[in-house]
């Protein structure tokens, strides 16, 4: 019968800490192979630094290994490059074992460029080390698409043409195709083309003129391809057509008013107005004008819209298949500019007014005192 003797080994821990303290160097020197060994050096390609136009800042980093190292960037539309920046240099040495950043400036760098970081030093026999290519690209942030258009439209005259201006603004808002699109009032039927599309200008500017409006009618813009952009709905109002017309009357001081309105609208009540001179404002005595900080904006001042009183008023009473008549004779107390405005119920037209004409008071009598 065989017998089996099972030995324990007892390792002392002053001969474990002996092994650890000579296994400890031989572990530090073989991290420091990579630099202290003789070779060409070490380069890694890194990111385009600040750009200027068309000249950037390359950026790198190479770890000489202990000689003097000469180094520059290539760069090119193409991995064939084409371009190099200058050369740099960095110095050898016991000391020079570190990964050192590099940087050199390149001229005539766009978007879209390869280049990589290129060194040399004596041990580079088999020729110079090259780093990995990379590609620059502009980030560039793709503004959005929109239609900018006027905040207010003055209403269209029956028969008068609407001019709408605006612009395209966002990337590629440059030669856009675009059409106008309508809605005629009651607004109920779908949005049709106005004619064929035109082309935005340089920066995205466009007009379109609508001519003989007779209904009021929504309006709004819209990209022909992709990506689809429309623009808010512009209401665009027609008014009444109404000319006035003045002569004396037979009487003295006897003005007759008369005019027509298109369409035909009768019924509908006339106001023959007096323009009021527009308020100014006056300046108060003693008050100092504030001064305009400097490189703000000067606010231009509006200008004064004139008023309207009603002085006078009657209907229109006759009228045709395409227009209707009004006519009153009225005694003119106050000289100036009269008009007439001829109120309606809003639909295909809306309430509008005439031209001005001017019409002059008669002389006041002055009373004579008699002589004593």
């Amino acid at each position: 019968m065989n017998s089996h003797r099972i030995t324990r080994t007892i390792i002392s821990p002053a001969l474990v800490l002996a092994s650890l303290a000579l296994a400890l160097p031989l572990a530090s020197q073989a991290a420091n192979t990579r630099q202290t060994t003789p070779g060409p050096p070490l380069v890694t390609t890194g990111a385009v630094g600040r750009v200027t136009g068309t000249t950037a800042v390359l950026e790198g980093s190479v770890d000489p290994r202990t000689y003097t190292t000469t180094y520059y960037f290539q760069y090119g539309p193409t991995s064939a490059y084409g371009q190099q920046t200058a050369t740099g240099t960095l110095p050898g040495g016991s000391t020079a074992t570190a990964t050192v950043k590099v940087s050199e400036t390149a001229s005539g760098f766009l978007s879209g460029y390869h280049y990589r970081l290129v060194a040399s030093n004596e041990q580079s026999t088999a020729g110079p080390t090259f780093g990995h290519d990379h590609t620059y690209t502009l980030k560039t942030t793709k503004k959005k698409s929109e239609f900018v258009l006027p905040k207010t439209f003055v209403p269209t005259p029956l028969g008068g043409t609407f001019v709408l201006t605006g612009s395209l603004t966002g990337t590629g808002n440059a030669d856009r195709a675009i059409v106008l699109q309508q809605s005629p009032y009651p607004y109920t039927a779908p949005y049709t083309d106005v004619g064929g599309p035109i082309l935005t200008g340089p920066t995205g500017a466009f007009t379109f003129h609508i001519a003989n409006l007779t209904t009021s009618t929504k309006f709004r813009v819209a990209t022909v391809a992709a990506p689809s952009v429309v623009s808010l709905v512009v209401p665009e109002q027609v008014t009444l057509r109404v000319v006035l017309k003045a002569r004396t009357a037979g009487k003295k001081g006897l003005v007759r008013l008369y005019g027509t309105v298109t369409p035909a609208e009768v019924g509908a009540h006339v106001f023959i107005q007096l323009e009021k001179p527009p308020k100014t404002k006056s300046e108060k005595p003693g008050k100092i004008e504030k001064p305009e900080r400097e490189g703000k904006r000067e606010r231009s001042e509006k200008e004064p819209v004139p008023t309207f009183a009603t002085k006078f008023d009657t209907v229109v009473k006759r009228a045709t298949k395409s227009i209707s008549r009004f006519s009153v004779v009225v005694s003119i107390a106050d000289a100036g500019h009269y008009r007439v405005f001829v109120q309606v119920k809003p639909g295909a037209v809306v309430s509008g007014h005439s031209g001005s004409v001017l019409l002059d008071a008669p002389a006041k009598k002055t009373k004579h005192k008699k002589k004593s």
